[in-house]
């Protein structure tokens, strides 16, 4: 009986653990994606995918060169809706596409401005072959123009602008690698402005997207990331140049490597000197004062002298701390010049309307109701700088070398 009652909870088990992968697609059936732009024209949205050519790949060896097929191929496809373009793409690519390698989204300027961003990532995040954490990037001109770069370093250029994406947030903290999922929830966010980085091609992008631009060794183009996208809700109201975007990295806490250049003095800006972030923190505060709101922003930094051609002896504190002031005014410059910068375009990218509902409810739904919020906010800046050390050296190399009569 025992084993009659075996055999029969066997039998219901084993079809359970033989299913095997009921959805598998083999990968000679598809169009590996590796990045997405997006554009309009006449009224459709035209989809243009960076597909990778795993044969080409398989036979080059280094950085992508050398070979005789380039390592990617691009195709663009247009449709009333996003999901209709998607569809189109079947009628012209031999294989299924395949998004879960997806890392790149680069969206044109003109459509983020006019249609907005809500039907794309509608789309974007229905899916569940979709990553959530694919990068977020605006460009000026046309979006499909990014894809077609090719990069001798690396085979994919979709992973290329990746790597810059990764280095300039590491190395310049104005940069941002904004994911599909974070972006999404800024989007959301009533009490705060959406950022987007820039990313644009410097040179001659024609020469630079044919299968010799990587046997030569100079780039005839390079993509590089620009200014600072800002939007208003789901669409894209201006954008933030360099100084401007430190400003807000400034004020949201962001900053982790930076240099700073710096002057030897107010009456001389020929001679520079370079001060590198090693650790900032910065504390935003708002404050109700005489019925009014003030941000009181305090901002503490350690760091290093990198460099400097100033002819004074850096053993002595009363320069060190007059190199901490000059520094001082500077990182001051950039957050003025960004907080100019928000109150022109009426968005908050750093998040202060967050902060006040957080603390000032009843402050917040007023200053909703504001055309103009930001106007109705004062900044109160506290800045300490601090120079940790100046390296291998104590006074400038400037100073060993005698004037010539």
């Amino acid at each position: 009986m025992n084993r009659k009652l075996n055999l029969l909870i066997l039998t219901v088990i084993l079809p359970f653990l033989l299913n095997g992968c009921w959805d598998s697609r083999e990968l000679n059936s598809l169009s590996i994606v590796s990045a997405t732009s997006i554009d309009r024209s006449n009224d459709e949205w035209v989809i243009s995918f960076q597909v990778v050519i795993p044969q080409s790949i398989a036979t080059q060896t280094g950085g992508g060169a050398g070979g005789s097929q380039s390592p990617i191929t691009i195709f663009s496809t247009r449709g009333k809706t996003i999901r209709e373009a998607m569809q189109n793409a079947n009628l012209e690519a031999p294989r299924t596409l395949f998004f879960a390698h997806n890392s790149i989204l680069i969206l044109n300027e003109q459509v983020v401005r006019n249609e907005g961003v809500r039907q794309i990532l509608d789309f974007f995040l229905r899916p569940m072959e979709s990553r959530e954490t694919m990068s977020v990037l605006l460009t000026k001109g046309k979006a499909s123009n990014l894809l077609e770069v090719l990069i001798p370093l690396e085979k994919i250029t979709g992973n290329a602008i990746q790597r810059v994406i990764t280095q300039g947030q590491e190395n310049l903290s104005q940069v941002k690698n904004i994911k599909l999922i974070d972006f999404a929830s800024m989007i959301a966010n009533p009490n705060r402005s959406a950022v987007v980085p820039e990313l644009k091609v410097s040179g001659d992008q024609e020469e630079q997207s044919t299968l010799d631009a990587l046997k030569s060794t100079r780039n005839k183009a390079v993509i590089k990331l620009g200014d600072l996208g800002v939007f208003r809700g789901d669409k894209l109201v201006g954008w933030m140049k360099r100084e401007e975007s430190r400003g807000v990295a400034w004020l949201s806490n962001s900053v982790k490597n930076l240099i700073i250049v710096f002057p030897c003095s107010d009456r001389e800006n020929t001679r520079l000197s370079s001060y590198r972030v090693v650790h900032s923190s910065t504390q935003v505060e708002p404050v109700m004062v005489n019925g009014s709101i003030n941000m009181k922003v305090h901002i503490e930094t350690k760091g290093a002298l990198d460099e400097t051609s100033c002819t004074m002896d850096l053993t002595k504190p009363d320069v060190i701390t007059k190199l901490e002031d000059t520094i001082t005014e500077q990182i001051k410059d950039e957050i003025w010049a960004s907080w100019k910068r928000m109150k022109e375009l009426n968005a908050d990218p750093v998040g202060f309307m967050d902060m006040i509902h957080r603390r000032y409810p009843s402050v917040s739904r007023r200053l909703s109701t504001s055309e103009r919020p930001l106007q109705e906010l004062e900044l109160n800046l506290n800045i300490k700088v601090t120079i940790e050390h100046t390296n291998m050296i104590n006074k400038p190399f400037s100073n060993l070398i005698e004037p010539k009569n």
